[in-house]
């Protein structure tokens, strides 16, 4: 008489279901963490007033909103590529720009965004990029401009889907592409969130920081982030920084000294590309 024994195996998970449950139970230190933070900054009364209008226009008047949004990406990208063919660019760093390495996830200052845009458009790398852009009005024309230029897009920030957004990030990660992160995205100025440690740990892929800096430039001095848009004929520099190994994420602490210790790899590499680019 034969009998038939059933076994009950555990379900075998894939990386990127692996890296996804890395990222919630980590993610699940961040509300502790904020609370630590200083909670006093905010957006300039003229910053606050022209997000409010947009997000006005976009909910009650869609078409005119999509219409100006994609009117400023044609405007922005076609900016961009004039920047590119007359500027003289210069890269330092591991390989040097292009040449990144994939997967790996990519952290810049928020002030650096134009000028790596613009080295983006006049050497793109070989690798599947993807960057993280914030769900609000005023990103819906700089995720337009950043698919002209050959970048993937993932919408979400720390206020509206940002965990999911982390988790698509993660499914790319794990699919052998490059991450892109502002890792002071949303302000204050160069002080480090934990996003990009957060999603390094996760995948167990190479965190590696990036400044880019152009002179001569438009400095928009008004914004919290006074980031630098490069004007024709002039300077493009991206310094790669060292990569950084971020360890498995398990306490406050461990999480604190990777955002930490991002943060001052950052500023030494902005200290460092803004030396070169107005040395040169």
């Amino acid at each position: 008489m034969s009998r038939n024994y059933h076994i009950d195996r555990p379900e075998l998970k894939t990386p990127a279901q692996a890296a996804r449950e890395r990222l919630d139970r980590v993610y699940c230190l961040l509300p502790k963490l904020e609370s630590t933070k200083d909670k006093h900054f905010d957006r300039n009364a003229l910053t606050r007033a022209v997000d409010a209008s947009f997000a006005f226009v976009r909910k009650y008047l869609p078409p005119i909103h999509w219409f100006f949004a994609a009117m400023t990406a044609v405007l922005m990208f076609l900016y961009a590529q004039i920047v590119a063919v007359t500027s003289r660019f210069d890269s330092r760093g591991a390989g040097g720009w292009p040449h990144i390495p994939a997967p790996c996830v990519l952290a810049l200052w928020h002030r650096d965004a134009p000028s790596l845009l613009v080295a983006f458009a006049k050497r793109p790398p070989k690798v599947r990029t993807v960057i993280m852009i914030a769900s609000d009005p005023r990103g819906d024309y700089l995720a337009m401009l950043c698919r002209m230029v050959g970048m993937g897009v993932v919408r979400g920030d720390s206020e509206s889907g940002g965990r999911e957004a982390l988790r698509q990030l993660v499914n790319e990660l794990s699919n052998g592409a490059c991450v892109i992160l502002t890792a002071d995205g949303g302000g204050p100025a160069r002080i480090a969130k934990v996003g990009a440690v957060v999603l390094a740990a996760s995948v167990g892929a190479p965190l590696i920081p990036l400044a880019a800096d152009c002179h001569p430039a438009i400095e928009e001095r008004h914004k919290w982030d006074a980031a630098r848009n490069p004007l024709p004929f002039g300077k493009l520099f991206v310094l790669i920084g060292p990569a950084l190994r971020v360890q498995p994420l398990l306490d406050l602490p461990s999480l604190e000294e990777a955002r930490g210790r991002l943060e001052v790899t950052l500023n030494r590499c902005h200290l460092d590309a803004v030396a070169a680019v107005r040395s040169s």
